[in-house]
């Protein structure tokens, strides 16, 4: 369980910005105004390539998400693991293009870091596919609107 944890944490910190780069631009969604909302974690799931072709689901999910119309976000993202709740809390930026969307934040030790994946907001439900490292690995949440 503790390399588990550990996994989930490499592929939160060490998602790779090349490959985003030299994407081309799709045109900007036009969202309604709820889709800058607080949402709550229902599930969170791995793919890591070189352990299973399968997403492997996280235990003990829960918390807030909350998308600012300034562009500010505030994640509060808690899982069950080692006998009790892990926090991942975050506060940075986020921007999108088409179904593009980039996380920006600073972690605990003070370092830059982006996440960048998809979206898909469908019938007050988010699914954010948040791509990992290295390429092939990915982070899977689903989150309600509240």
């Amino acid at each position: 369980m503790i390399l588990r944890v550990f996994l989930l944490a490499l592929l939160l910190a060490a998602a790779g910005p090349t490959a985003w780069a030299q994407r081309t631009a799709k045109p900007v969604p036009k969202l309604a105004p709820s889709f800058f909302t607080t949402y709550t974690y229902l599930s969170y799931s791995i793919l890591d390539i070189g352990t299973s072709p399968e997403p492997m689901a996280a235990q003990g999910v829960g918390g807030t998400l909350l998308l600012r119309p300034d562009g500010t976000y505030q994640k509060r993202l808690t899982l069950s693991a080692n006998g009790g709740p892990m926090r991942f809390d975050q506060d940075g930026r986020f921007v999108f293009t088409g179904d593009q969307i980039t996380f920006s934040y600073t972690d605990k030790k003070g370092q830059a870091r982006t996440d960048q994946g998809r979206f898909q907001l469908r019938n007050g439900l988010l699914t954010l596919t948040i791509e990992g490292y290295p390429a092939g690995n990915k982070s899977i949440y689903t989150l309600r609107q509240q």
